[in-house]
């Protein structure tokens, strides 16, 4: 094996664990949602959740993509810190979206657009969340 065939498979490996480190920290976070919708008065789709992200799900970053149980994530991408993604939900309201978020380590923020048909009407929604650690899971 030549010096730069040695480099290059080290910087390949380098680069796989770099990019195989979790963008956050494991433990309990608070996850503050806003949703705006058209006609939605101000203020009323805001609330607070706390969820335990355990080292498996910080593993893989797509897990701390906030969502309901019938939407699923696809075509994550993360790139250094940010992530951008599709999501499509299922059920009573079915709807398309994507969103982005920027992990910082003990914090995220990001934003996800929705678009659904209700009543045959066409309708967008948008969340932005904003989360942070605050401690350790019970």
């Amino acid at each position: 094996m030549t010096y730069r065939t040695a480099f290059a498979v080290a910087l390949a490996a380098a680069s796989s664990l770099a990019q195989a480190a979790p963008v956050i920290q494991p433990g309990l976070w608070e996850i503050t949602t806003r949703m705006e919708m058209p006609g939605m008065p101000a203020g009323m789709g805001q609330h607070a959740t706390q969820t335990c992200y355990r080292p498996s799900d910080v593993q893989d970053a797509a897990k701390t993509v906030p969502k309901d149980k019938n939407c699923e994530v696809k075509d994550y991408k993360l790139s250094g810190n940010t992530a951008n993604w599709r999501m499509e939900c299922r059920g009573e309201t079915e709807m398309t979206g994507t969103g982005t978020v920027t992990y910082a380590g003990n914090s995220y923020s990001g934003t996800t657009k929705f678009a659904m048909k209700q009543g045959g009407r066409a309708m967008n929604m948008s969340q932005s969340y904003s989360a942070r650690r605050i401690g350790d899971c019970k």
